[in-house]
């Protein structure tokens, strides 16, 4: 059975597929990603103690004060800003080709494809506008 057929008996059915599909992964998507996002921070704060300390023979308290003091508001806003954009690009772009997919196993690859090139555009363009709202809003 197609997608586009189980789709049209979900209806059928009536259900919205949109409800029971989209909505979901698209919360998924977006609360995942912004929580990955924070832990990927923090292991990346984690690995440049490790390296400063082991590496550099600095002390861990002045460069965690280091790096705490040089940290501005605006970037953290944006840092955790732009991960609930892309959460919300990847999950829809999916979705869309994922909806419309046909033509069996060949169809599946090629709408995975089609939809990896077109969120990651998406999410370079979403990328630079909300970099320049930010700078907008919080300065350089």
């Amino acid at each position: 059975m197609k997608v586009t057929e189980q789709i049209d008996a979900m209806r059928a059915l009536g259900t919205d597929p949109i409800r029971k599909l989209v909505t979901p992964r698209l919360i998924a998507t977006v609360f995942m990603l912004f929580f990955l996002t924070i832990i990927a921070d923090a292991a990346g704060i984690a690995g440049g103690a490790l390296v400063a300390v082991n590496m550099l023979g600095l002390n861990a308290n002045s460069y965690l004060h280091s790096s705490y003091s040089s940290l501005v508001h605006g970037d953290i806003v944006q840092g955790l800003t732009k991960p609930i954009f892309s959460g919300f690009i990847i999950a829809t772009v999916g979705c869309f080709f994922g909806m419309r997919t046909t033509g069996g196993t060949q169809g599946v690859g090629r709408a995975t494809t089609q939809a990896v090139v077109v969120s990651s555009v998406f999410i370079i363009i979403v990328d630079f506008i909300v970099t320049r709202l930010m700078i907008g809003i919080f300065g350089s």
